[in-house]
């Protein structure tokens, strides 16, 4: 089996980042992050560009474009602008998937439009964007390669099959980022509802005492601050080491990985 991430990234004084899903919450920040960064070069995208005015205008190190990662075309059409922007030679060195929201409710309940319309957004789009940034960034004659951070779980599998397809001297890293408790709109605004189904809305059902689980750690103040999640990112990315494949970020996300693997060592163990 070929392994992953096995020699260290080390990210170029002006290297470009392209981030999806800028408008808001994770990566507004990570947006922001790399703009302060002199030397960094950073593709910031949404579906309205409007939504970047937090950025300046004018600067030629910042190109903002209108991109809808549901759309092939969008995609594309961003991958292409960038070298238009910032010349022939242009190289992606970082890409940091976080478009999309997220949906709430019990499996039975929801409808096959809702579930392709998260599918198109979450996966499709990480699988889209991903793509095409593999493409520029194995074909570089010095191998520069890059990184491909994703914080998307819903592409977790097809990430480190694909990131397992990579040639090593393509010198491509992959991270797949888990948070756990961010305090950003993804758990308000930038979440779409099921309406419950009736076997499943008792207080005791699973579901129901999820949601309140959810609703709690809301109202808390132990939510990681997307900043510090933006520094972490940046930090793995520049410090001239290995690139972890899978990174938890909160004590939360440690808490669920590990309860994860004993449950899957207990189902080994079972049957051996």
């Amino acid at each position: 089996m070929n392994p992953i991430n096995t020699i260290p990234y080390e990210l170029p004084a002006d290297a470009p980042w392209l981030v999806t899903g800028c408008s808001s919450g994770m990566g507004r920040e990570i947006a922001q992050l790399i703009a302060s960064k002199p030397n960094q070069r950073l593709i910031t995208t949404a579906r309205n560009p409007s939504s970047l005015s937090y950025l300046p205008e004018g600067n030629p190190s910042i190109l903002k474009l209108p991109v809808d990662v549901i759309s092939p075309t969008s995609v594309t059409k961003a991958f292409e602008a960038a070298p238009a922007h910032f010349g022939a030679n242009f190289h992606i060195d970082v890409l940091v998937n976080t478009a999309g929201y997220s949906l709430e409710g019990d499996t039975e309940a929801i409808t096959e439009e809702e579930m392709h319309d998260e599918l198109e957004t979450l996966f499709f789009g990480t699988f889209r964007a991903t793509l095409n940034a593999v493409r520029i960034m194995r074909q570089h004659k010095d191998h520069r390669g890059g990184s491909i951070f994703n914080l998307s779980s819903v592409a977790g599998g097809w990430r480190e099959s694909v990131a397992r397809e990579m040639h090593p001297d393509w010198n491509i890293h992959f991270c797949l980022v888990k948070p756990g408790a961010v305090k950003m709109n993804f758990g308000t605004t930038s979440k779409k509802h099921i309406k419950p189904h009736e076997a499943y809305d008792g207080f005791d059902m699973p579901s129901r005492v999820l949601d309140a689980y959810v609703e709690k750690g809301l109202q808390s103040s132990v939510e990681v601050k997307p900043a510090a999640v933006a520094d972490t990112l940046y930090l793995v990315a520049s410090r001239n080491e290995k690139i972890p494949l899978r990174l938890p970020l909160s004590v939360a996300a440690v808490h669920l990985t590990i309860a994860k693997l004993q449950g899957q060592l207990k189902d080994l163990e079972s049957v051996s």
